[in-house]
């Protein structure tokens, strides 16, 4: 374990900063969307310089219920005759204006903000209110479908490239992205480098999750996965400071965009996967790797024949039967070698589905996936149906997910990843559940009960989120491990796609119901994880049939244990 911790601390900066860069783009949605009070834009009135207190009590209906005037309708008055009459006239002849006794309430297509409250958002530059409300969730949508993105090319480039230098390529393509939509002239413009910023963003994570559940122990897995996350944590509570000092959107965005060259400056400390070294037959990469690690943990290795023949059968041990013929078909019969191609690559993309067992691993993890995902970021963003300070409430899911990572580490440990996860989408579905019942049984629920049980059922679910990253990762070979993991965030982003639809759609009709739908999702899966295998203290796979048992010498043996060790 020493040996892991010291070699592992030298990669922690690279890694951190691609969660954290992570972190503050994916939760920083609400942030850019502050809407403040608005009602409907009447030109002529405006241009007549009535006071928006006249507008308001002369155009827009009043709701009693509510003790607020309507957002997104207006009486349907002449107010061209009553810009000309004034305010004080235009008052005492209101029935002239109307064309029946009872003026009809419309709809409008143009809205003004009390910009006091948030001088800029993308909700105030582009009216992202009323009928075009489903534009702003889209672009929080726009970011889970850059991890689609992600996920689909992904595995293709770590695997082909490795994950090294795909990671810093994505780094750079994600801060010239990210500074580029700073200059956004649309919504729609907006949208799209949303979408392109996340992808090359979430990239950058795969790649460094990757080489760190490669590079750990079984028995550190479940420690250095817990600490890879815990900058999400640090986001989070960094972001509702950065989003307070600095308020318009457009620097805002440079500003979570800037912190990119936090990882470029630590790339260097970032190693090459020496699984996917091995599987690429690279054996002189591997050992000169083994080499520096072996010297930062101060450990010592066999000699350089030795360590050769030891990481030759490692190889092989690594490559399952059906990944070889893969290859065989793909050298041999040239005659047919665009249909070969095609086969390999079709081969590729269905390995995690290859067996039976396999394939129904995979269903559940998928299931599990996007249920999670769409509970886990439709309860972190439910701040405006909680009715609680955006601010406050995002610095408290932050801090309520540091000792939910650390959490992650006991669980692991002592219970495992099946019973740990399933206890803790009860307990999740459990506390939001009564969260959605207390709202709707009730409009005068204090702020406070609100909080806490939503922060609980956040610290649960944010624990289970980590755990399945780490599970999925676990229960899938070398080769398949990072199409699985993609796979599986693929299926997430289903979810997380969903959240904000959820919340800014679904609450407006009822505040409490955003609450109920993701309670039900965090019971279904629990449900569904029951059925999966159990891996604490178990070996990463290396094959199909879980690494493959070759009778060696004992100093052979040896040889291989101390590479390991390493």
């Amino acid at each position: 374990m020493a040996s892991v911790v010291t070699h592992a601390a030298t990669q922690t900066p690279a890694t951190a900063a691609a969660t954290l860069l992570n972190a503050l783009i994916t939760m920083s949605y609400q942030f850019f969307g502050v809407t403040p009070d608005h009602w409907c834009r009447v030109e002529s009135l405006k241009e007549a310089n009535w006071t928006d207190q006249q507008i308001l009590d002369f155009a827009i209906p009043f709701d009693n219920k509510t003790g607020q005037h309507n957002k997104c309708h207006m009486y349907d008055y002449n107010y061209t005759k009553a810009a000309q009459l004034g305010y004080d006239a235009a008052v005492t002849y209101l029935h002239d204006l109307a064309d029946q006794d009872t003026p009809r309430v419309v709809s409008c297509s143009a809205r003004d903000f009390n910009l006091t409250q948030h001088e800029s958002s993308v909700v105030t530059e582009w009216d992202l209110v009323c009928d075009r409300r489903v534009l702003y969730s889209t672009t929080q949508a726009a970011n889970q479908i850059g991890y689609i993105i992600s996920s689909v090319l992904t595995p293709f480039f770590t695997d082909r490239f490795g994950r090294r230098p795909v990671a810093l390529c994505m780094s750079v393509l994600a801060l010239l992205q990210g500074l580029a939509s700073c200059l956004s002239p649309s919504v729609t413009v907006f949208i799209i480098f949303k979408c392109t910023h996340s992808t090359a963003i979430f990239s950058l994570v795969t790649c460094n999750f990757l080489i760190m559940m490669e590079m750990c122990t079984p028995s550190s897995r479940s420690t250095f996965g817990s600490l890879f996350s815990m900058a999400w944590a640090v986001a989070c509570m960094m972001l509702p400071g950065i989003a307070y000092l600095i308020k318009p959107w457009r620097y805002l965005q440079a500003a979570l965009t800037l912190p990119n060259l936090i990882f470029l400056l630590s790339w260097r400390f970032l190693p090459e996967s020496p699984r996917w070294l091995l599987l690429q037959d690279r054996y002189k990469d591997t050992e000169n790797l083994l080499v520096r690690i072996a010297a930062t943990n101060r450990r010592k290795i066999p000699s350089r024949g030795a360590l050769r023949a030891a990481l030759t059968r490692i190889s092989h041990q690594m490559r399952s039967e059906q990944y070889q013929r893969d290859h065989d078909n793909e050298k041999g019969e040239s005659e047919h070698k665009i249909r070969d191609k095609a086969l390999v690559a079709f081969r590729y993309v269905v390995s995690p589905y290859s067996t039976l067992q396999l394939a129904g691993r995979m269903c559940l993890l998928l299931m599990v996936w996007i249920f999670v995902s769409c509970a886990y970021y439709g309860i972190s963003l439910n701040a405006n149906n909680v009715s609680v300070d955006l601010y406050f409430y995002m610095f408290l899911g932050g801090l309520s997910e540091v000792p939910a990572y650390l959490l992650v580490m006991v669980l692991m440990v002592r219970a495992g990843r099946r019973p740990s996860l399933f206890g803790l989408f009860v307990v999740c579905a459990l506390f939001i559940a009564v969260n959605a019942g207390l709202m709707f049984a009730s409009t005068n629920v204090p702020v406070s009960a609100k909080i806490i049980l939503s922060l609980l059922g956040k610290m649960a679910v944010a624990t289970a989120f980590q755990i399945v990253y780490l599970f999925t990762a676990e229960l899938f070979t070398t080769h398949q491990r990072s199409l699985a993991i993609c796979h599986c965030c693929f299926a997430g982003r289903v979810g997380s796609i969903a959240s904000p639809y959820i919340n800014d759609i679904l609450g407006e009709t009822a505040v409490w119901a955003p609450s109920a739908v993701f309670s039900m999702m965090a019971l279904l899966s629990a449900f569904l994880s029951l059925p999966l295998p159990e891996t604490r203290n178990q070996n990463l796979p290396e094959a199909d049939y879980d690494l493959v048992r070759v009778k060696e010498e004992d100093d052979s043996k040896n040889t291989i244990s101390t590479v390991h060790s390493v």
